[in-house]
């Protein structure tokens, strides 16, 4: 016996409208629809259902049966799946984002997600902090950015490039001055170079570095501090070099590039709490938005 969960939700619709006609009407069916799919029903059951009148239906022992074994059933199936509909559609409940630590310290991260919450004041923002890609599926995360050099678990996820964030080379003045210049790659030998982990295979072998970190915030206030040459993002390091703590060197050198990938499991039965991040994201780092 092969029934149809559609037929049976007809057939309960017709009971609690009180025909066939008044279901049709009730949620915009086909009346010639509906009487068919019930009579496919009673045969699957192999028994009558319902007893047809020219205004009415009544419903014969057998019916009665079926409709006290699955009206509760029925109905509380489609108020799950209308619960479970408008979640996706609406804007609250938790969100989950994983990000590496040099994302969580900048400044403009930061604003993006006081512009979300302002936004959509019903949705809880979680923020994980994640080094490495994981499974976001299994752990429940909606979004993940990565820089690059770390490898996706999941090829089959959606992967898209947020933006390239050109680097700079940058010391303080007090540490300029007390060291040998620096007007070729090669004069970095002579100093203390401090990196992060996503940018330091793209340097020349023979240059020494002193301090490698994911906090780029922690490798800018050594900079800042006079410990050294850093190797940071230039928009995080724009406003530093603007007010003078910071001084840029070989600003023609052309240096290694920190791409953001944004990751997420699938663009279908995407909730809205995550489809709106999705966009202020691409919005907010875009070049017309860092240049």
């Amino acid at each position: 016996m092969k029934l149809n969960l559609d037929d049976l939700h007809l057939f309960v619709l017709t009971v609690q409208h009180g025909g066939i006609s008044a279901a049709a009407k009730q949620h915009s069916l086909q009346r010639s629809k509906v009487s068919r799919r019930l009579q496919e029903l009673e045969k699957a059951l192999g028994c009558q259902l319902l007893i047809r009148t020219t205004r009415q239906i009544e419903l014969t022992e057998n019916g009665r049966l079926l409709y006290q074994q699955v009206n509760q059933q029925l109905t509380e199936v489609v108020q799950a799946a209308k619960l479970l509909s408008n979640q996706q559609k609406s804007l609250q409940g938790v969100l989950r984002v994983a990000v590496p630590a040099a994302l969580i310290t900048s400044n403009m991260f930061a604003q993006l997600l006081e512009s979300y919450l302002e936004q959509f004041p019903d949705v809880l923002l979680e923020v994980l902090h994640c080094q490495e890609s994981i499974d976001l599926k299994r752990e429940n995360v909606d979004i993940q950015i990565l820089p690059n050099g770390v490898e996706v678990q999941n090829e089959d996820y959606v992967q898209q490039t947020l933006l390239r964030f050109p680097s700079s080379l940058v010391a303080s003045d007090e540490y300029l001055q007390s060291h040998p210049h620096i007007n070729q790659l090669s004069d970095l030998a002579k100093h203390t170079l401090m990196v992060s982990r996503y940018n330091q295979a793209s340097l020349p072998d023979n240059l020494t570095l002193r301090l490698c970190s994911d906090d780029l915030r922690l490798i800018q206030h050594m900079a800042t501090t006079a410990k050294g040459v850093a190797l940071l993002p230039a928009i995080l390091v724009k406003d530093a070099l603007k007010s003078g703590e910071l001084s840029q060197v070989l600003v023609n050198e052309p240096l290694p590039e920190i791409k953001l990938t944004l990751i997420y499991p699938s663009k279908q039965f995407l909730p809205e709490k995550t489809r709106a991040l999705i966009t202020l994201l691409r919005d907010s780092f875009s070049e017309s938005k860092i240049n």
